[in-house]
C-alpha cells in the first residue's frame, strides 16, 4: 500500500523562497512512496528558476495571480459557509472592517482557485492515503482543507508555522482569516519555535491539543577551524532578506562606532531595501579606515554552508525586530560560529541564557559593545564559546534527528492508509 505524501509550499523549488525545504525535502522519501510538491502562488518571474531536488517529488506549479483578480474571483466563495462564519466573528468581537473584509475575500478567492488547479493536477490519483502537509499557516492549510471536502476523504491534514503566518500584528491589519476554522479543520499545527506555540495556545486555548512545537534543523557539514592570528581582521557575518524586520541598517550603525580594531562585514542576502542599505553602508561605513564590508547577495544553501566552512568567521549577527526561529543562526551555530542576537520569537531557545543576547529594542551601541566583548576574549575563552555553540546546535537543531523525526510524525494517528484499498 502506497503512502502519499501533498505538500503545498510557497513557490518552492522555483526561485529563492523557503531555502529551508531543500533541507526538509529529501527526508519525504524516506517515509513516503509517493510526494507531491505544489508550488503555490509562483512568480513568473521565479520561476525561471528552479533548484534541484535531492529527493523524488513531482512539482505542480501554482502561478500567483494579483490581488485584483482573488476579488473579481470572489463570486466564487459567496458559497462558502465559513465566509459568513468569519463575517460573524468579526462582528461580535467588533473587528470588523472594510480592509479586513478585502483581506477574507482574497484569502478565500487565493484558496478556492489554488485548491481547483492542485485537484485537477491530482483527481485521477487515489485520494485517500494522501496526508496533506502546509509548510505555512496562512491560507495554505485552507487550501488542505478544501482538497479535503472535495475528494470527500479522511485526509490528514497538517501545517508547520513560522512567524509572520503566527503573529497576527505583523499583518497590515492586524488580522489573519478563518484561525478558528482552519484549526477546527486540520489535525496538527507545528510550530518552529515555544514562543510560536505559547502564542497560538494562548489565543487559540481551546485547540491547545493540536499545537506542538517541532524544531528546524540544519545539515551537519562539520565544524570550522578558527585561525587565530597576530594582526586578526575580526571579520564577521549576516545573512538575511534586506527588509525592514531585519535591521540590518542596526549593524551598520554599530560597525560604524568601532575605532579600536580592524573589522571585515560580509553580508549574504537580497530584498528591497538592497539600494537602501548599500547607500547608507557606503556613507557611514567607507569613511573609516578599519572597516571592510561586502555584500553577496543571494547564494545557493550549499554555497553559503561551504563559505561558513572555509571562511574565518568570528561571529554571525542577527538583530531582527521579528523572527520565528531563525535558521540562520542555527546554520552558524552548526560550524561553531558564535552568535550575536536580539531576543526575539524563538531566538533565545536557540542561544539560551547568552551574554549575546540582546534586547529586543536593542540601541547600535549594545551591539557593537557586544562585537567587543566577544573580540575580547581570551582564546580559550573563545573556543569554549564556539564548541557550546555546536554543541547546543548538535543536540536541538540537527536536521537528521528533527526532519526525520517530522516527517515521521506526519504518519502519527493516521489511518486513512488502511482504508485505501485502491493504491
Amino acid at each position: 500500500m502506497k503512502r502519499k505524501l501533498l505538500v503545498l509550499a510557497n513557490e518552492f523549488p522555483y526561485g529563492s523562497w523557503e531555502p529551508y525545504m531543500e533541507t526538509e525535502e529529501p527526508f519525504y522519501n524516506d517515509v513516503f512512496d509517493k510526494v507531491w510538491i505544489a508550488s503555490l502562488q509562483l512568480r513568473s518571474e521565479h520561476a525561471r528558476t528552479k533548484r534541484n531536488l535531492k529527493g523524488k517529488s513531482v512539482v505542480i506549479p501554482v502561478a500567483y495571480k494579483k490581488r485584483i483578480f482573488y476579488l473579481l474571483n470572489a463570486m466564487t466563495v459567496l458559497v462558502d459557509s465559513n465566509l459568513y462564519r468569519e463575517l460573524l466573528f468579526l462582528i461580535k468581537e467588533k473587528r470588523f472592517s472594510m480592509s479586513r473584509l478585502v483581506d477574507l475575500f482574497v484569502y478565500l478567492s487565493r484558496a478556492h482557485h489554488e485548491a481547483r488547479i492542485v485537484d485537477k493536477a491530482l483527481r485521477n490519483e487515489c485520494k485517500n492515503g494522501i496526508v496533506i502537509y502546509s509548510y505555512r499557516f496562512e491560507y495554505q492549510p485552507y487550501v488542505a482543507m478544501l482538497l479535503k471536502e472535495k475528494w470527500g476523504t479522511n485526509n490528514k491534514i497538517i501545517s508547520r508555522a513560522h512567524r509572520y503566518d503566527i503573529y497576527e500584528e505583523q499583518h497590515k491589519n492586524d488580522y489573519i482569516p478563518l484561525r478558528y476554522q482552519v484549526l477546527n479543520g486540520i489535525d496538527c499545527v507545528y510550530p518552529c519555535s515555544e514562543h510560536g506555540s505559547n502564542y497560538i495556545n494562548k489565543r487559540y486555548h481551546s485547540f491547545n491539543a493540536k499545537i506542538e512545537t517541532k524544531y528546524l534543523g540544519t545539515k551537519d557539514r562539520g565544524i570550522r577551524n578558527y585561525k587565530f592570528n597576530a594582526n586578526d581582521v575580526y571579520e564577521v557575518v549576516s545573512c538575511s532578506t534586506l527588509t525592514k524586520v531585519k535591521r540590518v541598517d542596526l549593524i551598520i550603525d554599530a560597525l560604524a562606532s568601532i575605532d579600536d580594531f580592524k573589522i571585515k562585514w560580509t553580508h549574504y542576502g537580497d530584498g528591497e531595501l538592497m539600494p537602501e542599505i548599500e547607500k547608507y553602508a557606503k556613507d557611514k561605513l567607507e569613511p573609516k579606515e578599519n572597516i571592510t564590508y561586502n555584500f553577496i547577495g543571494n547564494v545557493s544553501n550549499d554555497i553559503l554552508m561551504e563559505e561558513y566552512k572555509r571562511s574565518n568567521y568570528f561571529a554571525f549577527i542577527n538583530v531582527s525586530s521579528s523572527e520565528g526561529i531563525p535558521v540562520s543562526i542555527m546554520e552558524a551555530m552548526s560550524f561553531g560560529i558564535p552568535c550575536i542576537a536580539t531576543d526575539v520569537g524563538g531566538t533565545s531557545e536557540i542561544m539560551g541564557k547568552s551574554e549575546y543576547l540582546l534586547d529586543s529594542n536593542c540601541s547600535y551601541k549594545q551591539v557593537s559593545n557586544s562585537i567587543r566583548k566577544m573580540a575580547s576574549l581570551s582564546k580559550s575563552d573563545y573556543v569554549d564559546l564556539c564548541l557550546n555553540a555546536r554543541l547546543k546546535w548538535n543536540s536541538m537543531f540537527n536536521a537528521d534527528t528533527n526532519y526525520m523525526d517530522f516527517v515521521k510524525s506526519l504518519l502519527e494517528k493516521d489511518d486513512s492508509f488502511e482504508k485505501d484499498t485502491n493504491c
